[in-house]
């Protein structure tokens, strides 16, 4: 069942269909902008809001999709699903025109809603709650997910040149459907994992049960459609819906005793937190892309470098930096030093507003033309990466192990929900470096797009701050021990098992 280091083989075989899954998913986000500009010719400004609504629902239906696991499908039926109606949606986005591309787009809402929660719920059930592993696995599990990220830029970019833009949508269309026929076959290896949800219905109850999740998709898969290609409306019903759910979250949290509402209440504050982070993380693909594709000089001696390329940057640093960042907490752990959750989490937010706040400064020392040195975003991915590895992983583990087995979909869910959110407003501060003529000339844009990029990594920074101050309050809130610090500004964790 182990292998020497310790960890479940099927953490390995969940890697494997989250690879082909992650592959499919950024084979497409990767020229989604480009492609609506260059083949739509859709303004910026209208782009970054179809994209900003695209993705927030992305991460909003997680919530109801791993409720409904929890409750109606049970895991593994929900992962296969949600595969299935990937492999549909990217597909179709490569038969349907113009008109008619917002329908391809809310069938991936919806497979997204069904397999991002589950398939990370599959590996918080394979370890025990009480498994040092848990977020060394967590982060070996992070970095096969940007393994199948880092893959697409490269192969992409010469599909496009060779056969065409809508070649890349049907790659991404089989990557999805490798991802469900890895988990379907490999599920023999999830003894852990739940395969019927909580909630025993009878055979007559699972036939109406199933012509009304049936009929809800279809109703879902029309009104997404709708939001997305109107996505003014769009964040409007994403806030209230998003605050209806985490009421409902908030209220059912009361139901559990006090010191697993304690720890119920950790996992709310720092996913609120979360949302700067992830809203400043998303500009990679959206204002950053804009900015690197007219403000970056992308030469190195003869060869020049597509902006799709750079996609590849983030992935790349996490999959050589993430089995380090696995070993490192295996071994604090050993030595007792390793940092709580929440330290963890402020460290990260704070080199993630680094990472945006030294681009002023290369804007600053810009060259002539108003161009920037492409080293300067090398640098920027590298820090951003850095925080990510501190901060996503072992968020991912910390909603699957504070959290009571009968809310861990939903939990998981909300985490994707504040990413939604994150992402919604990450269009709206896209929209802020657009100057109001419209043009991308270097010399005119930098200036603004320097005030933007340094508010937003200050804001994100002072957020760490703040997270880092309370850290021996939420550590005492968790049930974990203080002991003497092991370094300056982190203090010793000693993890207190507690009975449930």
């Amino acid at each position: 069942m182990y292998l020497k280091i310790g960890h479940p083989r099927a953490l390995y075989s969940l890697c494997l269909a989250e690879i082909g899954e992650r592959f499919s998913f950024h084979a497409m986000r990767g020229i989604f902008v480009l492609y609506m500009t260059k083949i739509f010719l859709f303004s910026n400004q209208t782009v970054y809001a179809i994209f900003a609504a695209f993705t927030a629902f992305l991460y909003f239906t997680p919530l109801v999709g791993g409720y409904l696991a929890d409750q109606l499908l049970g895991t593994r039926k929900s992962v296969i699903l949600g595969g299935l109606l990937l492999s549909l949606g990217y597909f179709l986005l490569a038969l349907l025109g113009k008109n008619n591309f917002y329908y391809a787009l809310a069938i991936i809402v919806i497979g997204n809603g069904f397999f991002m929660p589950n398939i990370v719920s599959c590996v918080g059930q394979i370890y025990q709650k009480d498994n040092l592993l848990r977020e060394s696995g967590f982060s070996i599990f992070y970095t096969a997910i940007n393994i199948g990220a880092f893959l697409p830029p490269f192969i992409i970019a010469w599909i496009i040149y060779q056969f065409g833009w809508h070649a890349s949508f049907i790659i991404s269309g089989v990557g999805a459907l490798f991802a469900t026929v890895v988990f379907y076959v490999c599920a023999n290896r999830f003894p852990d994992v739940e395969k019927k949800p909580c909630v025993i219905l009878e055979k007559r109850k699972k036939i109406k049960v199933f012509f009304l999740l049936s009929i809800g998709m279809l109703a879902s898969i029309f009104a997404f459609c709708k939001l997305i290609e109107n996505p003014h409306f769009a964040n409007e019903i994403l806030f209230v819906t998003s605050m209806l759910f985490i009421i409902y979250a908030v209220k059912k949290s009361f139901t559990f005793p006090s010191w697993q509402r304690n720890r119920l209440l950790i996992c709310f504050i720092l996913t609120g937190f979360s949302i700067l982070f992830w809203m400043l993380s998303e500009q990679t693909a959206m204002s950053l892309a804009i900015y690197t594709e007219y403000n970056v000089q992308r030469h190195i001696g003869n060869y020049f470098i597509p902006t799709v390329f750079f996609f590849s940057l983030n992935p790349f640093f996490i999959i050589i930096l993430g089995p380090l960042f696995s070993r490192l907490w295996i071994w604090l752990e050993q030595k007792n030093l390793n940092p709580s959750i929440s330290a963890k989490f402020a460290l990260g937010t704070i080199l993630m507003g680094i990472g945006f706040v030294i681009l002023p400064l290369a804007i600053l020392l810009k060259n002539g033309d108003g161009q920037i040195n492409l080293w300067w975003i090398v640098l920027s991915y590298l820090i951003q990466s850095c925080g990510e590895l501190l901060f996503s992983p072992v968020g991912l583990s910390m909603m699957t192990e504070l959290s009571p087995k009968r809310m861990v979909g939903l939990m998981v869910g909300i985490w994707y929900l504040a990413t939604a959110i994150a992402y919604s407003l990450a269009g709206f501060a896209s929209k802020l470096t657009i100057i109001p003529s419209g043009v991308n000339f270097p010399l005119e844009t930098s200036p603004i797009y320097a005030q933007i990029f340094g508010m937003l990594g200050w804001l994100t920074i002072m957020a760490g701050v703040i997270i880092l101050l309370f850290v021996p309050v939420f550590r005492k809130m968790m049930g974990e021990k203080i002991d003497e610090p092991f370094c300056e500004g982190v203090e010793n964790v000693r993890v207190v098992q507690m009975n449930s």
